[in-house]
């Protein structure tokens, strides 16, 4: 199912500008939209090899149309999705993307 439209704007809107904000030195934030979740992607050059880049999944928000509820995961070291540990998972999404750009639980950001 797809986002509505409203949705998919606050998405463009909030997302847009939390990803603009974290680029920079050779590390790009991204999100992409599939159906009714959205997953933020890093991408940054790997260490050993500059020339090649590596992506990672850092986080995904998850709509629920019937309650028009978003949900956080995070994902594991083996890039498993798992739900946001601390409560504040099912928000709107100005809230959730708040809590990923603090990150008071340290699994987004390292």
């Amino acid at each position: 199912m797809a986002l509505p439209d409203r949705e998919a704007a606050r998405v463009e809107e909030l997302l847009g500008a939390f990803c603009r904000a974290r680029c920079g030195e050779g590390v790009t934030l991204a999100y992409q939209v599939r159906g009714n979740r959205v997953a933020l992607v890093e991408t940054r050059p790997l260490f050993i090899d500059p020339d090649i880049l590596n992506s990672v999944n850092v986080a995904q928000f998850e709509f629920d149309p019937g309650s028009q509820i978003w949900t956080l995961y995070w994902y594991d070291r083996k890039n498993r999705r798992q739900p946001y540990p601390t409560g504040r998972n099912r928000d709107a999404l100005e809230r959730l993307v708040a809590e990923v750009g603090a990150d008071p639980t340290g699994i987004f950001w390292e």
